[in-house]
């Protein structure tokens, strides 16, 4: 069994659990400790028992992490070329960070957590995460996503994929500068919700049944947007909403659902 609930995504703040029975994880920490707290007690998880498991270094993925860490001990996992910065940017005691590389398996509890590289303008990972027989992969912040990526998801039972942005709003936006859309369109930089909507098509079609479209931009998406997007290529495929695959859009003000994989 394993269960993953959004406690918060988006470019303010970005945090997520995905629990088996005895073993509580946390999918990065940007959010302030009050609320991952008030969030965890929620679940009725003692924030002593969590451990963290970092995807890269930007703010609202890592900010949260060393209240956290300073207030309950601990361990955080991150990929080798991400520790400096949790260390020496966040302050993240150094006791308490493991280092790993991404593409080897390493064990949480009774959860296997298989770390895969992701394209994005710092070094980031995205985790597929299996207990009993269930998988549950998270891949958000990545300006592309490979065949290789798409493999490596396509066996889960649920996935959490990055819709960042609307095209068409992101080139509409009069706050962002051309370079800081330039970045967002990169390779290394966000998953649109055309290119989301591509990849989602292979994944259900795969057999993955419950996706969670995470990390939507303020100021480039909303969620009915998103929503409809995934929607209508769905059906141009030949599939549908409800029958074919779950979808949750995570909110950055809001927990999501509680989802249950048996």
């Amino acid at each position: 069994m394993l269960k993953i609930c959004v406690f918060g995504s988006g470019s303010k703040g970005n945090c997520t659990l995905v629990c088996s029975d005895t073993t509580y994880l946390l999918i990065d920490d940007g959010l302030p400790v009050r609320r991952v707290e008030r969030e965890l007690d929620r679940a009725g998880i003692d924030p002593r028992s969590v451990s963290v498991l970092v995807t890269h270094s930007h703010v609202d993925h890592a900010g949260g992490l060393a209240a956290f860490v300073t207030k309950y001990g601990a361990e955080v996992y991150a990929e080798a070329a991400t520790y400096d910065a949790l260390v020496l940017k966040y302050g993240v005691p150094a006791g308490k960070v493991i280092a790993f590389r991404a593409g080897g398996d390493f064990f949480v509890g009774d959860v296997t957590v298989s770390p895969f590289k992701l394209s994005h303008d710092v070094p980031c990972v995205g985790y597929g995460l299996y207990c009993n027989g269930c998988k549950i992969s998270v891949a958000t912040d990545l300006g592309k996503i490979s065949d290789k990526v798409v493999g490596l998801l396509s066996d889960s039972d649920l996935v959490m994929l990055e819709f960042n942005h609307d095209e068409e709003m992101l080139r509409r936006n009069p706050h962002y500068s051309d370079f800081l859309k330039a970045r967002i369109k990169s390779d290394k930089g966000h998953l649109s919700n055309a290119a989301a909507c591509r990849a989602a098509v292979k994944l259900v079609k795969s057999g993955v049944k419950q996706l969670i479209l995470a990390h939507l931009s303020q100021e480039n998406n909303i969620p009915e947007l998103a929503y409809e997007t995934l929607k209508n290529e769905l059906e141009r495929n030949g599939l549908e909403i409800g029958r074919d695959v779950r979808v949750e859009v995570a909110r950055q003000d809001a927990p999501g659902e509680v989802h249950v994989i048996l």
